[in-house]
């Protein structure tokens, strides 16, 4: 059974106070997907979806998938 990294998976406030974890940054960083120059989630979000439209990656989707929940907590009003 696989250990988890729970220091890889703390989420950490990047540049533009984007929040994210070293594995979320790791995965991006292989994709070359600037989330340093992303001032929303969602812009991250629009860079994921562009290379998803051409492949099916399974980490980029997951990621994708925690993105897009961490969005909507963080910026819908309730």
């Amino acid at each position: 059974m696989e250990e988890i990294d729970f220091e890889k998976k703390f989420l950490k406030e990047r540049n533009h106070g984007i929040w994210l974890s070293d594995e979320e940054v790791s995965i991006l960083d292989r994709y070359e997907i600037p989330y340093q120059n992303c001032f929303q989630l969602t812009e991250i979000l629009y860079y994921i979806d562009r290379i998803l439209e051409e492949e099916e990656i399974e980490e980029l989707e997951n990621i994708s998938i925690q993105i897009s929940e961490r969005n909507y907590y963080q910026n819908t009003n309730k």
